[in-house]
């Protein structure tokens, strides 16, 4: 670096130049500590320091993921129906999306030190070994003595441990996003909160010794790209108060319009969420959404301008205001922002039985029986194999000029990363906690290391844990058979990575709510029939581009439909997930993914890059974008008339200028159109007696109808 960029002109100009001015001010201890320290240090221990605590900031936030996921798991957020949903029930499906919510921005804010890491020093920064082996774990360099908890005075380490919901849990979540005071100095060792962290960061990117150039060592089309990160899905939305389930969103009482949503899209600096960093604003930027998110000085309650949505502290503070032992308690809160009054109505710790896992704390797979040891170790091995692709998406490039959906880092991400993370983990997970052992505690998750071996072994050396976790099922005591059944699916689906297997067929039974409505209508096939020549296949009802193609096929119960866009239901294969599709034209829409993504339901242009489900059922809506809160079938169908009809019409003037009702001309004719808001979960899920053609819900049990209770 030559001497022309080594300052951009910062000294002479003095930090109170707007040029070099992050999103948030500096604090007087900030500008102090760059005065006196960061101006005067030689490039080389700056660059040292970076590498050291960038590296640290990967590790931090990598920290508590695991401990937020462990509670969050905890929590059975569906143990009431939408339409019987009580205080209770809607207090644990919000204390769920609330959790969900900060991991979320947990994992952003890892991506985005990963970035930052990646351009100053052009690789990737470590992120496999260097999570922590077991729990409970410290934070990496965080002061040993913590302030006063629930039971008392504090004078021994601050260890965060793996524990179910509750409020001493909760006070360890507040201990980890404790804003502090504003005035305490900023520190890269021995620090009292994260924020101090961070703080130590930001002062250092304003030494002189760095040019613009020192913040493109790592180019960004190498970097996670804003497209692989959206802030709310299904699972961090939750409902108001009651709801009907079997409502389409344009209902008064649907689960739409009863959904409130724990992230807002504005509580972030700089162009986008998840930025890549070329430039030393660029790399304020990333960490003033950190810190503004969660992990700084931030003493408001809320963490966008628009006061949509609380920071994670205040988050967790007002869900621990509302448990029992609140009032009273003597622990020690941060002065600001100010801790709220106890919140109404009081969940008791009696109530907290009753939809809380008894997840033992801290709990490590030698102590588990060993009929379940492998299925823990296959577990731990999934999240060790995650940090493995994090690293890996470094060698993806983004390609300039494609549209998201032909990225090939995009691909990546949802093949690589999302499917193994958020579906195969996450339902693997939620069949673990279904075991009961012997001391009456659930089989939780551990997060323990697992030795995978090198990188270019580690699909191997996780293929082999998955083969023992497959031959431990057998006649295994412990495993009933239809959970069994369950756990092969996800074992199976994650070393296969094949979205055509069949999905597990066990569901929970769900009462009918109401007469089953379509007993005039063809009952849903469980196959395709034969589609007309050329065909090309499609994700739901009336997305079909000719005559005689749909569910039924050329022949069926109803006769082949007449018309392009009359269809019954998809020809694609049917699948659950996110990414989990076959071909283009197969993605429903809604539950996980970016704004493109839920924008356009039906229209994807490659297998893996379906954002979510097909078929898509009537009760789905839209979790993200600006389409949030709408019907993902109404979208898909609008897509449909924009983007696809013009072209059918020019080869078919027959055609009308608007799409026809859906379903079939035969049971149109007879009914109306009955299936207005697309095909209902109750019909695909064949007369409400197979609940395996549809799961498309998430956590939340309010994007799919009665199938997610």
């Amino acid at each position: 670096m030559n001497s022309n960029d080594s300052t951009d002109g910062m000294a002479g100009a003095g930090l109170e130049s707007p040029r070099f001015q992050p999103l948030t001010p500096l604090t007087r201890a900030e500008i102090a500590f760059i005065e006196q320290v960061v101006w005067p240090m030689p490039r080389a221990e700056v660059l040292a320091r970076l590498e050291r605590d960038v590296q640290t900031a990967c590790e931090i936030e990598l920290a508590t993921i695991p401990i937020y996921l462990f509670s969050y798991y905890s929590i059975n957020r569906t143990v009431a129906t939408g339409s019987s949903l009580d205080p209770v029930s809607a207090f644990a499906n919000s204390a769920g999306s609330q959790i969900m919510s900060v991991a979320v921005e947990e994992m952003l804010h890892m991506s985005l030190s990963a970035n930052l890491f990646f351009a100053l020093f052009g690789r990737s920064p470590q992120l496999y070994r260097k999570a922590p082996a077991s729990y409970p774990a410290q934070l990496p360099y965080h002061k040993l003595i913590g302030p006063d908890g629930p039971q008392g005075p504090c004078d021994a380490p601050v260890e965060i441990p793996l524990a179910s919901f509750g409020f001493e849990q909760l006070w360890h979540f507040l201990q980890i996003e404790n804003p502090g005071r504003f005035d305490l100095p900023p520190k890269d060792r021995d620090w009292s909160t994260i924020g101090q962290f961070y703080s130590y960061i930001r002062c250092m990117l304003y030494s002189p010794c760095l040019g613009e150039s020192d913040f493109c060592v790592g180019k960004a089309e190498l970097q996670i790209q804003h497209y692989n990160y959206s802030p709310s899905n299904v699972d961090t939305v939750s409902p108001k108060g009651p709801f009907n389930e079997w409502q389409a969103p344009s209902g008064a009482d649907s689960a739409a319009k009863s959904a409130q949503f724990a992230n807002a899209s504005d509580s972030h600096a700089g162009r986008t969420a998840l930025i890549t960093v070329s430039s030393r604003l660029q790399a304020l930027q990333a960490i003033d959404t950190i810190c503004d998110q969660g992990e700084g000085f931030n003493h408001r309650k809320f963490d966008d301008p628009r006061h949509q949505e609380y920071s994670h502290y205040y988050k967790f503070l007002r869900l621990q205001a509302q448990l029992e032992g609140y009032a009273g308690s003597i622990e020690q809160l941060a002065p600001k922002p100010q801790p709220p009054a106890p919140l109404l109505p009081t969940i008791t710790q009696a109530q907290q039985a009753g939809f809380v896992y008894a997840f033992p704390t801290n709990p490590v797979t030698a102590n588990y029986p060993a009929p379940l040891q492998a299925l823990s170790d296959f577990c731990n091995g999934l999240f060790q194999y995650m940090l493995i692709m994090t690293e890996v998406i470094f060698c993806v490039p983004a390609e300039p000029g494609r549209v998201q959906q032909q990225q090939s880092q995009k691909m990546y991400f949802n093949i690589a990363l999302h499917r193994s993370m958020i579906w195969v983990l996450d339902k693997y997970i939620q069949e673990m906690r279904k075991i009961t052992l012997a001391d009456g505690t659930a089989f939780a998750p551990t997060f323990e290391f697992v030795n995978l071996g090198l990188a270019f072994d580690s699909f191997t050396t996780l293929t082999a844990l998955g083969q023992a976790a497959l031959a431990s099922l057998t006649n295994n005591p412990l495993v009933p058979s239809w959970l069994a059944s369950d756990f092969t699916y996800y074992i199976e689906t994650a070393l296969t990575r094949n979205s055509a297997a069949g999905a597990p067929k066990h569901l929970p039974n769900v009462a009918d709510y109401m007469p089953y409505p379509f007993a005039s209508a063809p009952a849903f096939p469980t196959s395709i029939g034969t589609q007309p020549p050329g065909a090309e296949l499609h994700a739901c009802m009336g997305l079909n581009s000719c005559q005689g193609q749909d569910r039924f096929g050329l022949s069926g119960p109803a006769g082949p439909n007449e018309c392009a866009g009359q269809g019954f239901c998809s020809t694609a294969n049917d699948h659950q997930c996110h990414t989990e599709n076959d071909c283009r034209h197969q993605g429903g829409c809604g539950l996980y993914g970016t704004n493109e993504e839920m924008s356009q339901p039906g229209r994807n242009a490659c297998s893996a890059l379906g954002s979510c489900a097909t078929p898509i059922n009537a009760e789905r809506f839209i979790t993200d974008g600006e389409h949030q809160r709408h019907s993902v079938w109404q979208r898909a169908r609008k897509v449909f008339h924009e983007q696809e009809w013009p072209a059918l019409r020019a080869k078919n003037p027959a055609l009308p200028e608007q799409l026809p009702p859906v379903g079939g001309s035969a049971f149109v004719d007879k009914n109306g159109d009955v299936f207005a808001d697309g095909p209902a979960y109750l019909w695909i899920s064949a007369d409400n007696t197979e609940r395996g053609n549809m799961t498309a819900c998430g956590a939340s049990g309010m994007s799919g109808a009665g199938g997610c209770t």
